[in-house]
């Protein structure tokens, strides 16, 4: 093991962090250098919060009244990848891996909570999931336990594979891929770069949605499939009837909830109990402690209106699900819909796509962002207060509100304004 490695894993540190924000006393700080910001222009900050130390690039000029421990390499993001791999490796965890262009953070979070009926579970953070998330999440969470549970995301081709390579994994699996991205041509060459996860040979499990089995990538090998609407899947879940099929084998299912889109993630999460030898009576169990999570179709009441914060992230697939998994009402449907981004040339044709499913099942349809702008006959708000305005002005006791669009377009700041 290199020397500084050893050194910052034998420091003792309370926690690690990649955020000036988030650090306390006897926490140790990697300052990374990103795109917006420079984490070596905080080292002042984090002495006077009395870290433990900082990793820095070793050719970083630090004045001389700034009191805390440095540590100089070469590269701090590759150093802080190589300390999660060397902390990962004393752990006796079997190890979990979750990717695909949505339905990560709820396919983990489903997994995790059914897992921990039965056995000791971590699990990443949120969505720590990136090239520098991903290791400062493997070393903050409890590693003595039976399984991690680790969601792994990326941006271009062979940044899963290093992820992987942090955290060999013994099982694997895709949740669904969209048919684009902003960084691919085709969704070929973006389930190439997905298909990573299974890149190690340890990896002895690879499960994917079976939507995406007919893709050249997954001609290779033998992968395991789930699916609520392919009764050809080796793990199929019949809503109608509530029957899970396993491997043709069929066992009663009782639904925990109605949402479509969340019972496919939950497919998912079955198929990978059952195959760490989970019991039916343990997962159904788990069950009673399944929930929705902060933002996504998060259903809360504010004065007789139910509100559906759905708006962690958004693409077309996600957002057709939830305007058709509304729940009936007394009252009105609206749906608030923000922009859906990275959809590059098929941003018009989605955007429409997505209106007409919206008439089809909501009441009133209020938009918000620039990529609404080229659909005539709109309701199209600026800001959120004047769209929370409006909101206010035609809400009812018994309505249900939709609130679904991308992360960037922040759309919980609506409720700042709801009265």
């Amino acid at each position: 093991m290199n020397k500084l490695i050893k050194k910052v894993i034998n420091l003792g540190a309370r926690n690690y962090q990649i955020d000036s924000r988030l650090v306390n006393e006897k926490d140790l700080f990697f300052a990374l250098k990103g795109a917006r910001t420079d984490g070596h222009l905080y080292l002042r900050a984090i002495a006077k919060e009395k870290a433990l130390a900082a990793v820095i690039n070793k050719d970083y000029y630090v004045p001389q009244d700034i009191d805390i421990e440095l540590i100089r390499v070469d590269n701090v993001l590759s150093f802080l990848q190589n300390v999660a791999t060397e902390a990962l490796k004393k752990s006796r965890a079997k190890k979990i891996g979750i990717t695909g262009s949505f339905a990560k953070t709820t396919t983990k979070e489903f997994i995790a909570t059914l897992l921990n009926g039965k056995f000791k579970v971590s699990k990443t953070y949120k969505n720590y999931n990136s090239q520098a998330g991903f290791p400062i999440a493997i070393l903050n969470i409890d590693k003595d336990v039976d399984f991690l549970v680790l969601e792994m995301g990326m941006e271009e081709k062979g940044e899963i594979a290093k992820l992987v390579n942090i955290a060999p994994l013994d099982i694997a699996l895709i949740t669904q891929l969209l048919p684009y991205h902003n960084i691919f041509e085709n969704i070929d060459d973006l389930s190439d770069a997905k298909k990573e996860i299974f890149s190690n040979q340890d990896t002895k499990i690879k499960l994917i949605n079976k939507k995406i089995s007919h893709l050249k990538a997954f001609s290779d090998d033998r992968y395991l499939t789930f699916s609520t609407d392919d009764e050809m899947a080796d793990f199929y879940l019949d809503i109608e009837n509530q029957i899970f099929y396993e491997f043709g084998k069929k066992v009663e299912f009782k639904l925990p909830f109605n949402e479509t889109h969340f019972l496919e993630n939950l497919s998912s999460a079955v198929a990978v109990c059952r195959l760490c030898e989970m019991s039916y009576d343990d997962i159904f169990e788990g069950f009673k402690s399944l929930k929705a999570f902060d933002l996504r179709f998060e259903k809360v009441y504010i004065n007789d209106v139910l509100f559906i914060k759905d708006c962690y992230n958004a693409n077309p697939i996600s957002t057709i699900a939830a305007l058709k998994n509304i729940p009936k009402t007394k009252g009105k449907k609206i749906a608030v819909l923000g922009s859906n981004l990275g959809l590059g040339k098929y941003s018009k044709e989605d955007h429409l796509k997505i209106y007409k499913v919206a008439k089809e099942n909501v009441d009133e349809i209020l938009c918000y962002g620039n990529e609404w702008e080229e659909i005539d006959n709109i309701l199209l708000f600026s800001d959120h207060e004047s769209l929370a305005k409006h909101l206010n002005q035609i809400m009812k006791k018994d309505d249900v509100v939709l609130i679904k669009g991308s992360r960037s377009m922040e759309l919980e700041k609506i409720f700042n304004f709801i009265n």
